[in-house]
């Protein structure tokens, strides 16, 4: 009896300290200056939000934010401009000649799990994006930006795409171009989804962080929300471990906050 409790004791003194370690380096990866809100729309009084991305999977860079869209009442919408055809399956759940439509099906479930009200794939070829002419997919945006009107426009930064992905940056630069002509004579802003500067050094990605600005809003995420959203997505599941070197129920109860720079 006396050795099972000081086993426990042990147990209980290891587990203070993994806590207290955890959360530390937590308290370290957010101690910036980036304001934290409850909800972006709330905060930025959006009436309709559109997510911009290029591939299916994207959408999880903005799961908070369409959830409490979602809450609020708000009308989204998703834009996914290739079904991610040429991705590597992780695992593998297919023949890689159908993961377009096995991907394209995940976005579609994906987007009804966030709630998002309106969604449209386009058929560019995975990888292509930065082949494509550049007026053409600004005109694809701006034409789903004038049917759907919203105030609240996301998308990736241009110059990093969050992971130097070129069909991010090119579907970035796309959404910015539209976005200029889009909002003459209306109330609407562009936000980017942003990595954190601690986490971007954190995983060695320093040459990105001179690429992207410091975000300037930030809020707090779901981290089973977030887990929920790359089940869906299994082709992709095991993206996030791969990229960071981290499980993602861990990481994201790490990196809990979604951040973004707003224009």
């Amino acid at each position: 009896m006396k050795k099972l409790k000081l086993l426990l004791k042990i147990f209980a003194g290891l587990f203070v300290i993994v806590v207290i370690l955890f959360l530390s380096f937590r308290t370290y990866l957010f101690s910036d200056d980036v304001q934290l809100v409850k909800s972006i729309t709330q905060q930025l009084q959006s009436k309709k939000v559109m997510v911009i991305f290029a591939h299916p999977d994207d959408e999880s860079y903005t799961t908070e934010l369409l959830l409490n869209a979602e809450k609020e009442g708000i009308e989204t919408a998703l834009l996914t401009f290739t079904p991610g055809d040429a991705g590597t399956q992780m695992p593998q759940v297919c023949q890689q000649q159908f993961l377009g439509d096995v991907r394209k099906a995940e976005v579609y479930k994906s987007g009804y799990a966030l709630g998002v009200d309106y969604q449209k794939v386009f058929d560019y070829s995975d990888g292509t994006l930065k082949d494509q002419r550049l007026p053409q997919l600004v005109d694809d945006i701006q034409q789903e930006l004038e049917k759907f009107k919203p105030d609240l426009i996301v998308t990736f930064w241009p110059e990093s795409g969050m992971t130097i992905h070129p069909d991010h940056m090119t579907i970035g630069k796309a959404t910015q171009l539209a976005f200029a002509n889009y909002k003459k004579g209306k109330n609407a802003k562009l936000a980017y989804t942003i990595m954190p500067s601690k986490v971007v050094s954190m995983l060695g990605g320093d040459e990105m962080q001179k690429l992207q600005p410091e975000a300037n809003i930030s809020i707090k995420a779901n981290a089973a929300a977030k887990v929920r959203l790359w089940n869906i997505n299994a082709s992709q599941k095991q993206f996030v471990k791969d990229y960071t070197g981290i499980p993602d129920w861990l990481i994201y109860r790490l990196i809990n906050r979604e951040y973004y720079f707003v224009e």
